[in-house]
């Protein structure tokens, strides 16, 4: 098993910065599909308490 200090070859590097901007891109997926839920929410909310329906 590799330690921390070992330096990653170059391919596994490569890979392992691939992963990396992947795992970025879903991130931002979730934090915006995030923000639209909450917005959505919101827009419930008031229509909710706009029509006095539960």
């Amino acid at each position: 098993m590799k330690r921390h200090h070992d330096k990653p070859s170059v391919c596994e590097r490569e890979a392992l910065e691939q992963q990396l901007e992947e795992l970025q891109r879903q991130v931002r997926q979730l934090q915006l599909e995030q923000d639209i839920l909450k917005a959505a929410n919101e827009i419930l909310k008031k229509d909710v308490a706009s029509t006095g329906s539960p």
